[in-house]
């Protein structure tokens, strides 16, 4: 059987996320997943939270708690993954993860989610206004710098939230959007599902782009008969 693998800045197994991929993966196909906090313990996650500028990034562990991670500490976890994948004989690595990770080595075989997301969705935006939510409220001025060629509204809503808190949080950053009078929403995280995708619709009337929805297609491109 054919080989996928996934690999994420938190733990492994990923199924939150692999439930929104799986409609849409070719059929016949093993995915192996790897995280670039497995096997750590807590005290090894803690020092790689962010410190002073350093760039973050959100994830989860294995219960569903978030957790927050520099970028610049994670890289030499992540790549170890993706090495480990490739021995184990997978055809391509998905990252799971909509940053951007230049340094990360295996060519043609690893998918970099985050620079295609960008480059499919500044074209769609062009000539309209683009509704962009980002995990944290810290990420905002970023994602505003990231997404400046366009005429962008950048607001934050955790996909790791407290369910109970959650649907509220997404009515709150959807109805910013939708009081902008965006004409297009991107959700910026791997880790964001359906049920958001389905309030930010519903608050704003607009096309919304799901990021793992897209990879998914995409593999099914690159890999399906």
């Amino acid at each position: 059987m054919r080989k996928i693998g996934l690999i994420t800045v938190g733990r492994s197994p990923r199924e939150d996320i692999l439930r929104v991929m799986q409609d849409h993966l070719p059929q016949e196909v093993e995915v192996l997943q790897r995280g670039a906090l497995d096997g750590l313990d807590r005290s090894a996650v803690a020092e790689l939270r962010p410190e002073g500028g350093q760039s973050v990034l959100v994830t989860r562990m294995r219960d569903g708690a978030e957790v927050q991670v520099a970028r610049q500490k994670v890289l030499s976890l992540m790549q170890g993954g993706i090495d480990a994948l490739l021995e184990e004989g997978v055809e391509l690595v998905v990252l799971l993860c909509t940053g951007e990770f230049p340094e990360l080595q295996a060519g043609s075989r690893v998918l970099h989610p985050g620079e295609i997301l960008r480059a499919l969705v500044t074209a769609l935006a062009r000539g309209a206004r683009l509704g962009v939510i980002v995990p944290l409220a810290r990420q905002v001025s970023w994602a505003s710098e990231r997404w400046a060629g366009c005429d962008v509204v950048v607001t934050s809503a955790s996909p790791y939230a407290e369910p109970g808190l959650r649907a509220g949080e997404w009515r709150w950053a959807a109805g910013k959007l939708g009081a902008a009078g965006v004409d297009l929403a991107y959700l910026d995280c791997m880790g964001m599902d359906q049920e958001m995708k389905r309030i930010v619709r519903q608050e704003t009337g607009v096309p919304v782009v799901l990021a793992s929805a897209v990879v998914a297609r995409l593999v099914d491109e690159l890999l399906g008969a």
